[in-house]
């Protein structure tokens, strides 16, 4: 089994941050091209990465303003049965995001990507509540050419 765990803290209101995990507007504002979703468990979400790849989830839990667990059921390699899981904490005027990605049929060797993404990613929702833009995909920070 694989996983990753990061967190950050980001300023403003709980109710934002969730919607940046819970809307098209949102989901594409931080992190893929473009975004198709339907916010409930069960719904679909489809998130296109212009030329490169499209990653297709599945909602397993949403509590509003807590909690957002996505199921990765359809990708390229370890993204495969992956699963993410977004806790979020309001602590003042500050809310924590605490990010677990893990797949049980991938190897350490196999996240090592997502391990350096993931941080690229966050600061992007970051960057998108605290500012009013993120750097999604094709904007995100390059960590290798190909990327």
């Amino acid at each position: 089994m694989a996983k990753v765990k990061h967190k950050v803290g980001i300023e403003g209101a709980i109710d934002d941050v969730f919607l940046t995990l819970t809307t098209n507007e949102g989901l594409s504002g931080w992190w893929a091209s473009s975004t198709d979703i339907v916010a409930e468990i069960g719904g679909k979400i489809d998130l296109t990465f212009t030329d490169l790849a499209i990653l297709n989830f599945e909602y397993q839990d949403i509590q509003v303003n807590s909690k957002v667990k996505l199921k990765c059921v359809k990708g390229p390699g370890p993204w495969q049965n992956s699963q993410l899981l977004f806790e979020l904490e309001q602590v003042e005027n500050q809310v924590f995001v605490t990010l677990t990605h893990q797949n049980d049929n991938a190897t350490e060797d196999d996240f090592l990507y997502f391990s350096t993404k993931w941080v690229c990613y966050l600061l992007s929702l970051k960057e998108l509540v605290e500012t009013g833009k993120g750097r999604p995909y094709p904007n995100d920070v390059k960590i290798h050419i190909g990327d």
